[in-house]
């Protein structure tokens, strides 16, 4: 089938509206949403931005309903752009797909997933739902903490599993990949449709890198010209990428069992220089993005500099220091503090908000997927905060002992001695009248 999908008898025709199926489907803007198709969700090019992804993706929600509950924060999302216009990877799109096959067939994805796809490919250690979790219990994640790889051990998350939560073993993608090489299909008997396999192997829009189809990308393996079809998919611990070669009928299959958001094109790069030994090429080299040893370690260096300038305050403790303190003009202190305490807001403003979301991702999936930089990013919050706190609480204890007018009378105000204090003039000191 070219033109649509079929769940449970109803017809999902790939140009049709996703309202028509989710009838509560919606982005911030409506009228944008209103227009967005199955199509324009399985090609990344919906306008769902690709920060939605991390909003509402990796909850490792498993209650009943946490797909549709998932997807209708999307209501939240303002589009990038109108549907057709332009691409964007969101896996947030994938969760609408999702969702709109549980409305329509009234199964939840996972169950239909295996009723209709997994269990006739012969996927038998497939991982859909938290029971099929359960049950074939994958490999310890790793993520890396300066270099180097930490244990993860996360949960199952039905609420992400259309987009990134589904898991086999490298024989179960091998019958994925035999039955796509074969048209559909698999030990003689046909699981899939031929038009729907070309047409899903089809290069519909222009990506970042290359061609992408329906759900798979399309292009040329580097240094041998060879037609090539891939996908990578990754989580917070673990990796996993097809290459598929269908001139020769041949294909790489790597599952990995670490991942590291600033190294992907390493963790990438084991599928295609396999690729590319396969057809007789050298397999190449790929450089490692500076970003992934700059970061984490910028900001463990910006966190020392700010334990420094918290330190460094309470020096005005000590007796010597509390006695210049009493000698500087109350207005300096007031512009000193403001000044710090602006600076430190300002900086932890910028990492909390500013960055992660200029980066499209925000402090919490930052702590999930470069744990390093984004528990360094909160030790410098913290640290910035108490910077502002201390330097407010300093101000007020030098106020508190700081006469009016010292340090030159720069406040514009006459110190008097308390009623009583002044000094006896003799006799021979007063001044002749």
């Amino acid at each position: 089938m070219i033109n649509c999908w079929t769940a449970s008898a109803t017809w999902m025709r790939l140009d049709g509206p996703v309202r028509t199926y989710l009838l509560w489907f919606r982005l911030a803007d409506r009228e944008r949403s209103d227009r967005i198709t199955v199509r324009h969700l399985l090609t990344n090019t919906s306008g769902i931005p690709t920060s939605a992804t991390f909003v509402i993706g990796d909850r490792y929600d498993n209650a009943p309903g946490a797909l549709a509950d998932a997807v209708r924060d999307l209501a939240e999302i303002a589009p990038a752009a109108g549907p057709g216009e332009s691409y964007a990877y969101s896996s947030a799109g994938y969760a609408v797909l999702g969702a709109m096959l549980e409305e329509i067939s009234g199964q939840p994805f996972g169950t239909y997933l295996r009723e209709n796809v997994l269990d006739p490919l012969g996927m038998e250690h497939a991982v859909a739902t938290d029971r099929d979790f359960a049950r074939e219990r994958p490999a310890l994640g790793h993520r890396f903490l300066y270099g180097d790889p930490a244990p993860f051990d996360a949960p199952y998350d039905t609420a992400g599993a259309p987009g990134a939560h589904l898991g086999g073993s490298v024989r179960d993608l091998g019958q994925l990949v035999r039955a796509e090489l074969g048209g559909g299909m698999l030990d003689g008997r046909r699981v899939l449709s031929a038009e729907g396999i070309a047409e899903t192997q089809r290069g519909h829009v222009d990506s970042d890198r290359d061609r992408f189809g329906l759900g798979w990308s399309v292009g040329t393996l580097d240094g041998t010209g060879e037609r090539m079809v891939w996908k990578s998919g990754s989580l917070p611990g673990h990796d996993a990428m097809i290459v598929m070669l269908p001139d020769s009928d041949r294909a790489v299959i790597v599952l990995q069992n670490a991942f590291q958001l600033l190294r992907a094109q390493e963790f990438h790069h084991a599928a295609l220089g396999a690729a590319r030994i396969l057809s007789g090429a050298d397999p190449g080299r790929t450089a490692t993005d500076p970003l992934a040893s700059v970061l984490p370690w910028g900001t463990a260096a910006l966190a020392g500099v700010l334990t420094l300038c918290v330190a460094a305050p309470l020096l005005r403790l000590l007796p010597a220091r509390r006695a210049a303190a009493r000698a500087r003009s109350r207005r300096r202190i007031v512009l000193n503090t403001l000044a710090a305490v602006a600076a430190s807001l300002t900086l932890a403003a910028l990492l909390w908000w500013v960055l992660p979301s200029a980066l499209g991702g925000t402090i919490e999936s930052a702590l999930l997927w470069l744990p390093d930089a984004g528990w360094g990013a909160v030790g410098v919050v913290a640290l910035a905060l108490l910077l502002a706190a201390e330097r407010t609480a300093l101000a007020v204890w030098d106020l508190g002992r700081t006469r009016p007018g010292a340090g030159g009378g720069s406040d514009g105000l006459l110190w008097l001695p308390p009623p009583g204090t002044c000094p006896t003039v003799g006799e021979d000191e007063r001044s002749p009248t």
